[in-house]
């Protein structure tokens, strides 16, 4: 057994029906304030979301068990669909999350995040 923690695309060469992949991707913003997205280093916006899922298809195509974690865009959007779209083949699961930073201490709290998985 190994753990790998790299980009995503260099692990694309090892990933098989034998390989469990976690995939913990920048979130996407829910807010112009709440960005993790540069924590890439050329960012990682819906563009490179969309990647990233075409990325986990041709993975669950080799028969590999996938998990990928992300913001729910409906903490905020109710209509916002894009990941439940992105992600159609998959479940998607919506868990609560503890949310304790924050600039202003009363929206501190529990939000939505997704989980999304191909088992």
């Amino acid at each position: 057994m190994s753990i790998v923690r790299a980009d995503y695309k260099r692990s694309g060469d090892f990933i098989d029906e034998n390989t469990f992949a976690y995939f913990d991707p920048p979130y996407r913003p829910l807010s112009d304030t709440a960005s993790f997205t540069s924590y890439a280093c050329d960012g990682f916006g819906d563009r490179e979301q969309v990647e990233l899922a075409r990325f986990i298809d041709e993975m669950s195509l080799r028969g590999a068990y996938i998990i990928v974690s992300n913001s729910d865009p409906k903490n905020v959007n109710e209509r916002d669909d894009f990941f439940d779209r992105l992600y159609a083949r998959h479940k998607i699961t919506r868990i609560s999350a503890s949310r304790v930073i924050n600039s202003v201490g009363s929206s501190r709290g529990k939000v939505s995040e997704l989980l999304i998985r191909n088992i």
